[in-house]
């Protein structure tokens, strides 16, 4: 009973300081998304990392740990390598005045700007489901008797009203809160729980971890392509004081998520050396302190909560922010509507069809995997086509063609290391528009 109290406790703790957290009248979607010019180097290093170490990677780190043994700090690298570049060319995030990513790639092409919205909508929305995810699978040992579907249901629409109260100001305050928690109840007490753990109940040697396939390699690595055009980068870039407090709260936040990244890894690898079976790799956080910290597990799991809130309100603040800015505020169903109404109508959008995902694909590394695959796939293909100065309208219709064919292979075709091929097909196509591009200029 103790432990269903704790965890009640901590959820509405996170819930109470988010609605505490309130702006004044929004005027613009800017002032909802984005504290322009305020945020010093703490603020970003927990928003960073809190927002990338979330409930779902948390789960599914120490899932791929106890199958693949250290392969999954692959992801840590990839988004150290990631944040590295981000900080070479900050210069280019801080100097832009839009609020979403599809602002800063469309140059006000209204086309373009809706098809890079519906990109971004639907990866956030993914995203946001593999929390819903997570947050389920996470509470589920400790409230058998509920059904999961309200255990998910009622904290998350709670965490979505602060969000729509208090913007990005709420998710900032909460991320600092839920880094603190993540420090002193799940890295202190992994590290001290294995520095406990003097031998192992079956022999090492006989451990069979399964090698992990070329494609996951590459899908893991998707954060170096990823994060350098994510929003969560963007709007805590544009809110940071000087470019000075912004790099060196990205490289802190970076420095948090390896640490975090690393107890996670150790956790899957403890259990199977240990030779806890588990017929759902995904539950190895959960089991790992029932197992070796029965009395005080649940403080643990309270740090998982928070990575998972944390993550769970910064997604949600990016999928309101992408369906109101690019999609609703471009239609013209929707012009007459206010700022304050806009969101409202996001917010509900974005948590309807993402709880629906979650409740059909109930995998988190499905989730993640595919919301950044999509990602990559099309927007890295468009960033390098604003490079070339390419036409807009030109880059909407490459776009377009990649979306086709994509779908087209996924429907009718097998595709080994799609992170690869998708790319490339994306990348060719651009190329192919580069020259129709400068063909017509050249033709006048």
């Amino acid at each position: 009973m103790i432990e269903q109290i704790i965890i009640i406790v901590t959820i509405l703790s996170f819930i109470i300081i988010g609605f505490l957290i309130k702006k004044g009248k929004i005027n613009t979607i800017g002032e909802f998304s984005i504290n322009r010019g305020q945020l010093k180097w703490f603020p970003i290093a927990a928003g960073i990392s809190m927002t990338y170490a979330g409930g779902a990677v948390l789960l599914n780190i120490s899932s791929l740990g106890y199958v693949y043994k250290w392969y999954p700090i692959i992801d840590a690298i990839a988004l150290v390598g990631a944040i590295i570049i981000v900080v070479i060319f900050i210069k280019y995030y801080k100097k832009d005045t839009g609020v979403t990513i599809s602002d800063l790639l469309s140059n006000s092409n209204k086309k373009l700007s809706i098809l890079i919205g519906v990109i971004t909508t639907l990866v956030f929305i993914l995203i946001l489901a593999a929390q819903f995810v997570a947050l389920s699978k996470l509470l589920i040992p400790y409230f058998p008797n509920i059904n999961p579907n309200i255990l998910t249901f009622i904290p998350s629409i709670l965490i979505f009203g602060y969000v729509v109260l208090g913007g990005f100001s709420s998710v900032t305050r909460t991320d600092i809160l839920q880094l603190f928690f993540i420090s002193l109840f799940f890295i202190l007490p992994v590290f001290f729980i294995l520095s406990s753990q003097h031998s192992h109940s079956i022999d090492i040697e006989r451990i069979s971890y399964n090698k992990m396939s070329l494609n996951l390699i590459i899908l893991l690595s998707i954060f170096f392509l990823y994060i350098p055009l994510s929003q969560d980068v963007n709007i805590r870039v544009k809110s940071a004081l000087n470019i000075r407090q912004a790099k060196i709260g990205l490289l802190i936040g970076a420095c948090f998520y390896v640490i975090i990244s690393i107890c996670s890894i150790y956790i899957g690898i403890t259990l199977k050396e240990n030779g806890i079976i588990l017929a759902d790799s995904e539950k190895a956080f959960s089991t790992f302190f029932i197992e070796y910290a029965p009395k005080f597990g649940v403080i643990s799991i309270i740090a998982a909560l928070a990575a998972i809130v944390s993550s769970l309100d910064s997604v949600s603040l990016n999928a309101i922010t992408s369906i109101s800015n690019d999609l609703l505020r471009n239609s013209i169903f929707f012009k007459t509507n206010s700022t304050k109404s806009l969101l409202k109508i996001s917010s509900v959008i974005s948590f309807v069809i993402g709880i629906t995902i979650a409740l059909y694909f109930n995998k988190i590394l499905f989730l993640v995997l595919t919301s950044l695959l999509i990602y990559i796939s099309t927007l890295i293909p468009i960033a390098l086509a604003k490079k070339l100065r390419i036409n807009d309208n030109l880059i909407f219709s490459s776009t377009l063609l990649l979306i086709i064919v994509v779908v087209t292979l996924e429907v009718f075709f097998t595709i080994e290391l799609k992170a690869i091929i998708y790319p490339l097909i994306g990348l060719v196509l651009i190329i192919i528009f580069y020259f129709i591009d400068r063909l017509i200029l050249r033709n006048g």
